[in-house]
């Protein structure tokens, strides 16, 4: 008779393929399941619980939540993920290849499975002004890594559909290695889409409608749907999943800060929310293990003999909380701790990256285009509008901080309902320039230039004063402390915010100011260079 490292004995395996749950053993040898049946030798009781495969998140900005890759293990494992799909193009765009190389080697350092992609948009589009440069050339020596899982989000929509060469010769680069390419076309439909969808893409995240996803997998292109910090898509896009199609839509976060990690769950959390909208646990679960695995061709997302052992035990199919949590047949998570230590070594690469003079009043004059356009906030999305400007709006300034060029970009803000002070970050999505937003010049001078000495992170001013901060030493928008403690200071500015500065928005207000110089989000945005048309492509 084999003899097996593990068997899990009395559970109710959830078969993700039939949608049925079934009573049954399950032997573990060599990390793998080895066998699935009854009776299959001494063993761990586990008195009835539910065997749910291993969680998978099929696109993830690790540094959005503020934590390293090994801090981000920590939290994450817990809530039962065991797979992450990961495109590190936040700190490549300040720190560049040896940005994804700490990314690489920390996330090793952890139970937790990393697919690294190479980012495919550094900057995220010729209007931004990044830290760093990573032409075709580049992305195609790094496709040729082993440790290079795929190509990261292509961003840079409109230079596929304009024939752009270096862009298609990222593309090229990723199939001609014969890796997976992921997609970012927020509203993309018709012959563009069609055109995006040729070069290779196979996944889109930006659905914000179930008839926007309908068309992207006309297109041929699978579809992520986004539940994070900010993206909250997951209830839009339900209604356009069936037993036809299901096999091609997969839950991802995108962009989820600490705090919501702890306080709510990651894509547990997203499963118990689809199936209190009404979908079957056994579908919500297939969205969020097997759909990802067969797109991206893993060897998990089921519990099948041959499969990799990344099993989570819970006690229901309604919240979904792990009591055990095993990565290839080892026990790494437990009650909702995590079973391992992370000890994240941050070498000086990636570490003072602020490169700015300080900021002055004169830089904070309103010019240009900004005399009579402002900035506006969609509700509930993360799209910006313009508007014309009114009297009275506080001010957004975005400066650029990689190479002491000391350009600001200068406009009005309206929807962010700011009064009484600033909060600035050095977080703001993709080339993470210094972003800040107040109702007074002197304010917003103190809370951007407190960022310095602590090597990026957020500042909120009040009335003058610097009142709470979080140091991001690492490329300005990672701690190293464990989730808890940035988690609590974050739930704290971002109180602040709200409470005392009177903050409007309905999302968290530092991760809402983070997305407001992002060029590849319709409509608007603010740039180190001033205000900019995404839809045209062009400054204003």
């Amino acid at each position: 008779m084999e003899v097996f490292d593990k068997v899990f004995k009395n559970c109710r395996l959830l078969d993700v393929r039939g949608g049925k749950v079934k009573k049954t053993d399950i032997a573990v040898k060599d990390g793998l399941i080895a066998a699935v049946g009854a009776d299959l030798g001494a063993g761990e009781d586990m008195g009835g619980l539910y065997a749910l495969p291993g969680f998978i998140d099929a696109h993830v900005h690790i540094e959005s939540s503020q934590l390293t890759p090994a801090r981000f293990a920590e939290a994450v494992m817990p809530c039962g993920t065991t797979t992450v799909i990961a495109d590190p193009h936040e700190i490549a765009n300040v720190c560049g290849m040896d940005g994804v190389d700490f990314m690489i080697k920390d996330a090793a350092s952890t139970p937790l499975e990393v697919k690294m992609m190479m980012p495919s948009c550094v900057p995220a589009s010729p209007a931004e002004s990044s830290g760093a440069v990573l032409d075709a050339q580049a992305v195609k020596d790094a496709l040729k890594r082993e440790d290079i899982f795929g190509l990261g989000e292509m961003m840079n929509y409109p230079g596929v559909t304009a024939g752009d060469a270096d862009v298609l010769a990222k593309l090229a680069a990723a199939r001609g290695a014969g890796k997976p390419i992921d997609g970012h076309f927020p509203l993309g439909s018709g012959l563009e889409l069609a055109a995006y969808a040729a070069q290779g893409v196979t996944s889109d995240h930006e659905c914000g409608s179930a008839d926007e996803a309908r068309d992207k997998l006309a297109a041929g292109m699978d579809v992520f749907i986004r539940q994070g910090s900010a993206g909250k898509q997951l209830l839009d896009i339900l209604p356009a999943v069936n037993k036809d199609n299901i096999g091609r839509f997969s839950f991802c976060t995108d962009d989820c800060h600490a705090a919501d990690i702890l306080n709510f769950g990651h894509i547990d959390h997203i499963i118990a929310t689809a199936v209190q909208a009404g979908m079957s646990a056994a579908d919500a679960v297939r969205m969020a293990t097997l759909s990802p695995a067969e797109h991206y061709k893993l060897n998990c997302g089921v519990l099948e003999e041959g499969r990799q052992a990344d099993i989570l035990f819970t006690i229901d199919l309604k919240n979904f909380k792990p009591l055990e949590v095993y990565k290839r047949g080892v026990l790494v998570a437990k009650a909702g701790k995590a079973l391992f230590t992370a000890h994240s070594q941050v070498p000086a690469k990636v570490r003072n990256t602020l490169h700015m003079p300080p900021l002055t009043k004169e830089k904070l004059q309103l010019k240009g285009a900004a005399l009579q356009y402002a900035l506006k906030i969609k509700a509930g999305t993360l799209n910006k509008e313009q508007v014309k400007i009114k009297d009275g709006l506080p001010k957004l300034c975005v400066a650029e901080r990689h190479k002491n060029t000391g350009r600001v970009g200068v406009c009005a803000l309206a929807g962010y309902g700011i009064t009484g002070g600033a909060v600035a970050v050095s977080v703001s999505h993709d080339s993470h320039n210094v972003i800040c937003a107040g109702d007074s010049d002197k304010d917003m001078c103190l809370a951007v230039n407190s960022l310095l000495p602590m090597g990026g992170g957020v500042c909120v001013v009040e009335q003058g004063k610097a009142a709470l901060s979080l140091p991001l030493p690492v490329a300005g928008l990672m701690s190293g402390r464990p989730a808890g403690e940035v988690a609590q200071t974050m739930t704290q500015i971002n109180e602040f915010c709200k409470t005392r500065l009177h903050v409007s928005v309905d999302a968290e207000p530092v991760m809402t100011l983070s997305f407001l110089a992002l060029t590849v989000i319709p409509h608007i945005c603010l740039t180190d260079r001033g205000l900019f048309d995404v839809d045209t492509f062009c400054l204003i």
